[in-house]
C-alpha cells in the first residue's frame, strides 16, 4: 500500500504566495518607474524642441553656442518665475512634500503635488537652468512605488525595499544605467545589503530602465573614445584623487550652507528668477554651463577645449548650481559633479602631460569625474558603476578610478575631521 503524498505545510504555501506578490508588486513597480521616466523624459525632449530647436537640446547637449546670444537669459530666466511660482503654489496650498528618503521611511507622497514638483524641475533643466535632473525621476518613482506597496499590502520591511528600489530605478531608468541605479538604492537610500534587497532592486532597476528606452534609449551617456592604462595614468590616478576629494568636498559643503538660507514664501518669488537669470547672463556668454552638466562633461571627456577654458568652465559651474540651488530651486548635484570633475580632469591631464607624457587625456577626465561624484555622493560604489555605465568604458579603467576614488574619500575624510563637513551618507539631490 502506497502512502499518500504530504500536502505542503501552510507555512509553505503562504511563504510562496508571499513571494509571488512580492514578485508581481516588483514588476508593476518597474512598469510604473518606466512609464514615469518616460513621461518627464518627454517634457524635457518637448521643452528643449520648442525652446531650443532639437529633439534633445541643441547646445545643452554639446553644441558650442545658442542660435542667440541672449537666448539663454530669457529662457533660464523664464525658468526661473515658473519655477518660482510653481513652488510657492505648490508650498502655500498643496500638501506637504516628502523627500525620497522619508518616503522610503513611510512618509505621505502625495500623487498631485509630488507630479507637479517633478514636472518643475524637469522644466527647469530643459529650459537651461544648471542643476541636475535626478532628483524627478526618483521622487516621482518613489510615490509611485509607495502606491503600489500599499495596494499590496507589503509588511513593513518589503514595502521600505521597493519603495527604495523604485527610487533607485528612475535614476536607472533615466540614464540607462541599472547597475547604478541598483548599487544607489542599496549603498544610499538603504544602506545595507541583503540577498533579498539586492534582488528586488536589481530586478526594479532592469525593468525600469527596459521600460523607459523608447525615449532613453540603450547607448551610453557619453560617447568617449577608446582609453588605455599606463603608469603615467595610474599616477596621475593617484595624485588627482585628493584634489578632487576636496573639490568635491568643498561643493557639496557649500550647496548645503546656501540651502540653510534658501528664501521662502514671497522672497522666493524674487531671489530664483534674479538668480536663474544672472545664471543665464554668464551662460550667454559660457554656453557650457547651463542645463544638468551633460555639455560641460562631453566637452571634458572630448578634450574639445582648451586646459583654461575647462577650468574656468568648472568653477563657473560649481558657482552656478550651488547658487542656483541655494536660491530655492530642487535638483541634483549628480551630472553637475559628472561635469565638474570630467573638466577638472582634462585641465590636470594638459599639464600632466608636461610632467610625465602619455597620460590619456579622456581617461583621466573619467577618473577624475567619478573621484569627484564618490565624494559628493559619499557612495563610492554607486559614483564608480555611474561613471563607468556613463562612459561605457566596462572594466578597463577599473584600477586608476579605485586609486583616485580612494584617495578622493580619504582626502574628503580628512577635510570633515578639520571641520568641514560631517562625512556621512547624504543625499546629493536635495542639499
Amino acid at each position: 500500500m502506497t502512502a499518500e503524498p504530504l500536502a505542503p505545510p501552510r507555512i509553505h504555501r503562504r511563504a510562496i504566495g508571499a513571494l509571488l506578490k512580492l514578485g508581481l508588486a516588483s514588476l508593476i513597480v518597474g512598469v510604473a518607474t518606466g512609464l514615469a521616466v518616460l513621461l518627464l523624459v518627454w517634457i524635457v525632449h518637448t521643452i528643449e524642441h520648442l525652446v531650443w530647436g532639437h529633439g534633445e537640446g541643441p547646445f545643452l547637449d554639446g553644441l558650442a553656442m545658442p542660435a542667440v546670444w541672449w537666448l539663454p537669459i530669457v529662457t533660464v530666466g523664464g525658468a526661473g518665475v515658473v519655477a518660482a511660482l510653481g513652488w510657492y503654489l505648490l508650498r502655500r496650498f498643496g500638501r506637504k512634500l516628502a523627500t525620497v528618503e522619508q518616503g522610503v521611511d513611510g512618509a505621505h507622497m502625495p500623487w498631485w503635488e509630488t507630479l507637479a514638483d517633478t514636472v518643475i524641475q524637469v522644466t527647469s533643466v530643459a529650459l537651461g537652468a544648471s542643476i541636475g535632473k535626478e532628483v524627478a525621476p526618483r521622487e516621482l518613482s518613489a510615490m509611485a512605488g509607495s502606491k503600489v506597496v500599499r495596494w499590496f499590502g507589503l509588511d513593513a520591511r518589503w514595502a521600505r525595499i521597493l519603495i527604495a528600489a523604485a527610487a533607485g530605478a528612475g535614476l536607472a531608468a533615466v540614464y540607462n544605467v541599472p547597475l547604478a541605479g541598483a548599487l544607489f538604492t542599496l549603498e544610499i537610500l538603504l544602506a545595507q545589503f541583503s540577498v533579498g534587497a539586492a534582488v528586488v532592486a536589481l530586478s526594479v532597476s532592469a525593468i525600469a530602465t527596459f521600460v523607459a528606452r523608447p525615449l532613453v534609449g540603450d547607448a551610453s551617456l557619453y560617447h568617449v573614445a577608446s582609453v588605455e592604462v599606463n603608469p603615467s595614468l595610474v599616477v596621475a590616478a593617484l595624485l588627482i584623487g585628493p584634489l578632487m576629494g576636496w573639490g568635491a568636498t568643498s561643493f557639496a559643503t557649500v550647496t548645503k550652507k546656501l540651502a540653510r538660507f534658501r528664501p521662502t514664501g514671497w522672497k522666493l518669488l524674487v531671489v530664483l528668477p534674479l538668480t536663474f537669470a544672472a545664471v543665464g547672463a554668464v551662460g550667454a556668454f559660457f554656453p557650457l554651463i547651463l542645463g544638468n552638466g551633460r555639455a560641460l562633461a562631453t566637452a571634458g571627456f572630448d578634450l574639445s577645449q582648451p586646459a583654461l577654458i575647462l577650468l574656468l568652465l568648472a568653477l563657473l559651474k560649481y558657482v552656478a548650481t550651488t547658487v542656483s540651488l541655494g536660491s530655492g530651486a530642487i535638483g541634483g548635484t549628480l551630472q553637475p559633479s559628472v561635469a565638474i570633475g570630467a573638466a577638472l580632469g582634462a585641465a590636470a591631464a594638459a599639464g600632466w602631460a608636461f610632467v610625465w607624457p602619455g597620460a590619456d587625456g579622456t581617461a583621466l577626465a573619467i577618473v577624475a569625474a567619478a573621484a569627484f561624484l564618490a565624494s559628493n555622493m559619499r557612495a563610492p560604489f554607486t559614483a564608480i558603476a555611474l561613471v563607468i555605465e556613463f562612459t561605457d568604458t566596462g572594466f578597463t579603467l577599473l584600477l586608476p578610478i579605485f586609486l583616485a576614488v580612494a584617495g578622493s574619500l580619504a582626502a574628503s575624510r580628512l577635510s570633515s575631521r578639520a571641520g568641514l563637513r560631517r562625512f556621512a551618507p547624504i543625499d546629493p539631490a536635495r542639499p
